[in-house]
């Protein structure tokens, strides 16, 4: 009878992940279901996230970006071409009802498009959409 093997593993246990994965796929005869490693890099033209280490490249410079800029960011970069209400951005950010966001999202779109592209008039990576909201865009 086959085995099943289940692992649960922190971050900064990971490589211990990569070395077993890697074991596994060079064994022909052992069969695995493995979801796929998580994506810890968005890239885009000129623009790259890192996930884990927090950090945003523009045009291979280092852009100094606050927690609700970054997090911003993040979540419209992982949906690129969606709309997302500044309401809808605010209760995934803020994590509280997005009813009462008053100006807090364009705010920080403002300040992320500043920081990001000082010399786009459009408005860069963070295009908006009149009457429904805010979407990234992958090219600009």
């Amino acid at each position: 009878m086959g085995k099943i093997l289940i692992l649960s593993i922190t971050d900064h246990e990971e490589h211990i992940l990569n070395k077993i994965m890697e074991t596994i796929a060079n064994e022909p005869k052992l069969n695995h279901i493995a979801p796929p490693l998580p994506c810890n890099i968005l890239s885009f033209k000129n623009l790259e996230i890192r996930l884990k280490e927090q950090t945003v490249s523009c045009r291979d410079q280092l852009v100094t970006l606050t927690h609700h800029e970054f997090a911003v960011l993040t979540y419209l970069a992982r949906h690129p071409g969606w709309v997302f209400s500044a309401s809808q951005i605010y209760e995934a950010v803020w994590d509280r009802d997005g009813e009462h966001c008053g100006t807090a999202v364009a705010s920080v779109i403002g300040q992320i498009r500043r920081k990001l592209t000082p010399d786009t008039p459009k408005g860069g990576y963070i295009r908006t959409v009149p009457g429904s909201g805010y979407k990234f865009e992958s090219v600009i």
